[in-house]
């Protein structure tokens, strides 16, 4: 097969990856936990199908250059390690060792070694298969296709059209990088960072790494509470979400000019709508958050900024960073998921999923993810800044915090938020 090049992201996890081959920052790892009567064959053979279907995942890489391409489906699936815990005496605790061990061993890419999987069986209709890849492979949405079509392969149903393939991502990213609408959009981007004093990214210093991270699901009358109050004050409840994130962060820091990083797909009418693959940006929404602040008129700015931060959100983050000289793009990184589905592998399973592993952070990674009527919180912290217990505490205070202010939009943001809970 003729190779291909690379999507603007992986541009830059190439980069990395040539820069450091014994890094695991970058890999990102899913778990599917399995209650009821699994057939294990029928499920590794569904995820063999379900592999064969991307052909990212089985690329080689080859250095071209200042760059690379890749081969797309040039070697072939890689075969599930079974392992049968339910004999051991901690077969969770055992299957947690082996996943990190997973999680924590280096690929290679030249080698078109992109991904690992295990299917552990735990006892007695309960089993978990992980899934630990390279994030050159697949970001979020990518690997949400990959997750869906293995559900439908499982049950056995017929199966919708098939991905989409690589090449015409590629070309509408080539007739993106010559366009009118690139510039345009990075000069929308650059005047964001006016009156943002320069500061050098971290990760200039302390490098990217995978952080420590802390999980749970909000308690349902949070929840419940942030949207009557999204409802009260006219905004979508992501974007109040996005100002609750901006005052944590101005406690947190003492910065009253706050840029998050906010994750864009960028696919909706686009080649990579039906594509595994990875294309995720990162997009800067800046919230400036000014002495006597309230959660409502912070909850407005974010409202006005999102549309901005969508139109321009295809330009990339590396280029914008090239352009500022180096400047800090973010603050914190904080992704809002609206509506994550549960995968449904037939009426005889229970499938919870989680992420193990999103990829490297440069200081702290918020991530809401809401389902049905809950919505789970995690946060992440790079080890270089943070201990696990000061992230563990961290997601604690937000938590109390989120539901103070969601009950006193109209008092200063400041008085929501004490030193004492900003960590």
């Amino acid at each position: 097969m003729t190779p291909v090049g690379l999507t603007q992201a992986q541009q830059g996890l190439w980069a990395e990856y040539r820069a450091d081959p014994q890094d695991t920052g970058q890999h990102i790892a899913e778990q599917l936990e399995l209650h009821g009567p699994l057939d294990a064959a029928r499920l590794l053979d569904a995820v063999a199908r379900m592999l064969g279907e991307v052909p990212v995942l089985h690329a080689r890489f080859e250095a071209r250059g200042d760059g690379a391409v890749q081969h797309l489906g040039a070697v072939p699936v890689r075969p599930a390690a079974l392992r049968d815990l339910r004999g051991h005496p901690h077969p969770d605790g055992a299957a947690d060792e082996e996943t990190q061990a997973l999680l924590d061993t280096p690929f290679a890419l030249e080698d078109g070694e992109l991904y690992r999987h295990a299917l552990f069986l735990l006892g007695p209709e309960r089993a978990r298969w992980v899934l630990v890849t390279h994030h050159i492979t697949l970001d979020g949405y990518g690997l949400t296709l990959c997750l869906e079509r293995l559900a439908v392969q499982y049950r056995g149903e017929t199966l919708p059209s098939s991905f989409g393939a690589l090449p015409p991502v590629l070309e509408a990213e080539a007739a993106y990088e010559g366009s009118a609408d690139r510039a345009a959009d990075g000069a929308a981007l650059r005047a964001l960072y006016g009156g943002i004093p320069h500061v050098p990214a971290p990760l200039l210093d302390l490098g990217l790494r995978r952080g420590h991270r802390a999980a749970g699901q909000l308690p349902a009358a949070l929840v419940r509470r942030l949207h009557e109050q999204a409802a009260a004050l006219q905004v979508g409840w992501p974007a109040l979400l996005f100002a609750l994130s901006a005052a944590f962060w101005r406690a947190h820091s003492g910065e009253r000019q706050v840029v998050l990083a906010v994750p864009v797909m960028g696919r909706l009418g686009h080649p990579s709508a039906r594509v595994p693959c990875m294309v995720m940006n990162l997009a800067p929404l800046r919230l400036d958050v000014t002495p006597g602040q309230t959660l409502r008129t912070l909850a407005g700015q974010a409202q006005a900024a999102l549309g901005p931060l969508r139109r321009h959100g295809r330009y990339r983050y590396e280029h914008l960073w090239a352009d500022l000289n180096g400047h800090r793009l973010f603050g914190p990184e904080v992704n809002v998921i609206p509506f994550r589905r549960p995968l449904d592998f037939g009426p005889d399973l229970r499938v919870n999923t989680a992420t193990l592993a999103s990829g490297p952070v440069e200081d702290l990674a918020l991530s809401f993810t809401a389902g049905r009527d809950a919505l789970h919180l995690t946060l992440d912290g790079p080890p270089a800044l943070y201990s696990a217990t000061a992230v563990h505490a961290l997601h604690g205070g937000l938590q109390a915090a989120l539901a103070r202010g969601l009950d006193r939009p109209d008092a200063p943001v400041e008085a929501l938020w004490p030193a004492a809970v900003a960590g």
